[in-house]
């Protein structure tokens, strides 16, 4: 099962997990198409959008955790 990180890339997520995109926009993060995508972290990207790292990781874990339960029961 795919779990994020604060040292996860946001490309990396957005490859692997596409379906977190509604996650991203909520805290207000509607550019994932931008430059950055490639080189920025969960970290760094949460800290620029006045977001706790933290609650974010544990929001979109559980979502992923959720979908991968439902998928494989």
């Amino acid at each position: 099962m795919y779990q994020i990180t604060k040292d996860s890339l946001l490309i990396e997520v957005l490859e692997n997990a596409p379906q977190t995109v509604p996650f991203f926009n909520a805290i207000g993060m509607h550019c994932l198409s931008c430059v950055m995508v490639n080189e920025e972290t969960i970290e760094q990207a949460c800290a620029a959008h006045g977001f706790d790292v933290d609650d974010f990781i544990a929001q979109v874990n559980d979502y992923l955790e959720q979908q991968y339960e439902l998928e494989n029961s």
